[in-house]
């Protein structure tokens, strides 16, 4: 049996359901996007890629007397944990745009959003590639570079301004630069103060000056992206965001942090626990790094396969006991929620657990940690570290008197043991976990 020591704790800002409504005026600091952790905290969205519209949206015709909106369906808001639709207006991306009062369910996105509004319920939108002020890698499809303005005139609110904006095919950096640049403009001068206080991040951007989570260590340093022109990824998110989005997928390609020839430094014990190390660690990494009042909101996915099918390579598909314990360790660090990317494709071809599954299986998993959330009063987070070497992740929590903390033992040690920090209430250590297990455990507590 092995003893791991604890790492740094944490306050991060974290929306609970009894938080009173924030302040209504722009965010401080003129058009910069920086909040302070006091300011207002919108719900938690749970977002899913394919889940754009509401499922009755197409069976529901537009009345030719009255008002429309009395047909739209009323939200059923009971619990904040629960994925609600995340629009890609405009631009054939999916759903209907707000620059033609008259085009395709234009009447009905507007009715919807009010419904959501009513309802308490938070107002998220996806801008892409096609959707932006200024429009890249089209490929010939349409275009609606109006979309963000006259959408944000369109909604009563807006809780969330997510972005899928990225460098890849014939797009550059400064693409992805300019567009969220405009974005974050329109966004905080616009004079709705339900609008300009939106939360806005981009996919894969989040804080930090380097990400041990790359499987090449010349690759790690974010403050200069040799492949884009010595971009400076950390200094970026700081200047223009406040969500913070790391990508935390599982990727077979992560089996090469085993490689003590390409890591030059620490490797990991074994594959099953590489592929659930790197993603801890980029999201812990974007956590250690997050500014006050910035908010977690990783993409998670089920497995990642493509472009990597060099021998190399071979890190398997997490099974289903690893998916639901790295979205709990999510959450025990300080996520605000998740966004899901998957599909039944190669890209994400996990050989058990498909599309369906793996977004049911991932809001289970975080609901289950509910009565500790639940419970009133700040949270404290106990770990932000990880432990490449031994292969042994531990996260905890302490809310309302209440400590609960999951330890996950998939290194080599048969049976290992967590020091925990000096919290009266805590044990100094946990009890054993075995070897490829993670178990959960509760405390009451009278320390902070």
């Amino acid at each position: 049996m092995i003893a791991l020591s604890l790492g740094a704790c944490a306050e991060l800002a974290v929306w609970m359901p009894e938080s009173p409504p924030g302040p209504s005026g722009p965010l401080p600091g003129g058009d910069r996007p920086g909040t302070r952790a006091s300011d207002w905290i919108p719900p938690p969205i749970f977002g899913d890629w394919w889940y754009t519209n509401p499922v009755t949206m197409r069976a529901t015709p537009k009345p030719k007397e009255g008002d429309p909106c009395d047909v739209v369906e009323r939200v059923d808001y009971r619990t904040p944990v629960m994925y609600l639709p995340v629009p890609v207006p405009g631009a054939a991306h999916g759903s209907p745009g707000y620059d033609d009062p008259n085009g395709w369910y234009a009447w009905y996105a507007r009715c919807y959003a009010e419904a959501l509004d009513r309802a308490g319920a938070p107002i998220a939108v996806l801008i892409r590639e096609r959707n932006c002020p200024f429009p890249f890698n089209t490929n010939g499809r349409p275009t609606s570079p109006q979309q963000v303005p006259r959408m944000l005139d369109a909604l009563p609110k807006l809780d969330y301004l997510l972005m899928d904006l990225e460098p890849f095919g014939e797009a550059t950096h400064e693409d992805v630069v300019r567009n969220i640049e405009e974005i974050v403009r329109l966004v905080r001068s616009h004079p709705n103060p339900r609008i300009n206080r939106a939360f806005i991040g981009n996919y894969n951007d989040y804080p930090g000056a380097s990400d041990d989570s790359v499987i090449w260590p010349d690759r790690r340093d974010r403050t200069r992206l040799a492949r884009h022109d010595g971009w400076d990824r950390d200094g970026f998110y700081r200047d223009n965001l406040n969500v913070a989005m790391p990508a935390v997928y599982p990727h077979r390609t992560h089996s090469g942090h085993t490689n003590e020839r390409t890591q030059r430094g620490e490797t990991a014990p074994n594959p099953r626990s590489a592929i659930f190390w790197a993603p801890l660690e980029r999201f812990s990494g974007a956590a250690r790094a997050l500014p006050d009042g910035h908010l977690l909101v990783p993409w998670v996915s089920n497995y990642g396969s493509q472009e990597s099918q060099e021998e190399d390579y071979d890190a398997p598909a997490p099974p289903r006991e690893d998916l639901e314990a790295i979205i709990q360790h999510l959450r025990l660090r300080g996520a605000h929620s998740f966004m899901v990317w998957t599909s039944d494709k190669e890209k994400t071809n996990h050989p058990t657990i498909d599309y369906r599954a793996y977004r049911t299986l991932a809001i289970e998993s975080w609901a289950r940690l509910n009565p500790l959330f639940e419970a009133g009063g700040e949270a404290k987070f106990l770990n932000l570290a990880t432990a490449k070497q031994s292969g042994v992740q531990w996260s905890g929590a302490i809310v309302g008197g209440r400590a609960w903390v999951l330890v996950s033992n998939l290194g080599e040690s048969e049976s290992v043991r967590v020091d925990l920090p000096a919290i009266p209430g805590l044990p100094a250590q946990t009890p054993p976990v075995p070897k490829g297990a993670h178990r959960l455990f509760r405390w009451e507590v009278t320390g902070p």
